[in-house]
This record gives structure tokens, sequence and C-alpha cells, in this order.
């Protein structure tokens, strides 16, 4: 069983982060509400953000649980990384029906390579975890980070959109 306290500070602060984090893309989406709300993609764009930074979320919550078994743990890791797979792709397939001004709105957005690194990342934790690797729970440390980062840039870009003076 991995000791929760070796790994609740790492937990307590992606969990504080993202939780503020997620209120910054509430605020950036909240001052350019009517420009957003206009626009399929955007909107769209503020969900897939809204994944990035749920996704850290309860990973942290997870991870503070008491007395939970790493298989159990691991099985968690592995189902908050499909699904939220799961999601980003229902997202990434919505979008292809867009308009050609909307994809074009939404394509700094589009950061596939981010988006599936964070999401193989927890899955493959969870996989190494479940089979015994207290080790597996280092990939959590760049799957938050850049699950983090990357949903701080798409919030930028709602504060101030592309083209905005």
């Amino acid at each position: 069983m991995t000791a929760p306290a070796d790994w609740q500070g790492f937990a307590e602060m992606s969990g504080g982060a993202s939780g503020a984090l997620t209120g910054l893309l509430f605020v950036a989406v909240s001052l350019n509400a009517s420009g957003i709300a206009h626009h399929q993609g955007l909107r769209r764009s503020a969900v897939q953000t809204l994944v990035l930074f749920i996704a850290p979320l309860v990973m942290a919550t997870a991870l503070l649980t008491p007395d939970q078994v790493d298989w159990a743990l691991g099985a968690e890791l592995i189902a908050i990384g499909l699904i939220a797979s799961w999601v980003l792709l229902s997202i990434r397939r919505a979008q292809q029906s867009l308009t050609d001004d909307d994809k074009q709105l939404v394509a700094i957005f589009n950061r596939r390579g981010p988006n599936v690194m964070v999401m193989l990342l927890f899955v493959a934790s969870g996989i190494v975890l479940a089979c015994g690797q207290p080790d597996g729970l280092y990939l959590l440390l760049p799957a938050s980070v850049v699950a983090q980062l990357s949903g701080v840039l798409n919030a930028w870009h709602f504060l101030l959109p592309p083209g905005s003076k």
C-alpha cells in the first residue's frame, strides 16, 4: 500500500491549484460571455479547458482518500484518464461539424498533443499502480503539470481572444 503521507502534499497542491484554475476559467469565460455564447466552438473549447482542470482535481481527491489499496487507486486513475479522454474525444468529434470560421476561431485551443499526453499518463499511472508498483504515481506529476499549463494557456486566450487589442 502506498503511504498516503508520501503523496498528501502533492495531492493538496495539485488539487488546490486545479480548483483555483477552475475559478480562473469561470472568470475568463464570464468576462467574455457574450462573445463565447455565440460560438459553439468557443463553448466546446471552454469545456475542454474545464476537463483539463477537473482531471487533476479528481486525481487529487482519489489520492487523498484514506486507507485505499494500490489496485483501487490504480483503477480510479485509469477511470479518470478514460472518462476525461472520452469527453475530450467527444468534443473533438463535435468540433469537426463546425463552420470553417468557427474552426479557425478555436484552432488555438485544439492542441491534441497535451490532451493525449495527460490522459495517457493518468491511465499509465493507474495501470502501473494497479500492477503493484507505487512508482506509477510519479507519472501524475507530468500529467498534472501539463494539464494545468495547457488549461492556463486556454484560459488566457479566453481572457484575451486572438485578434483583440
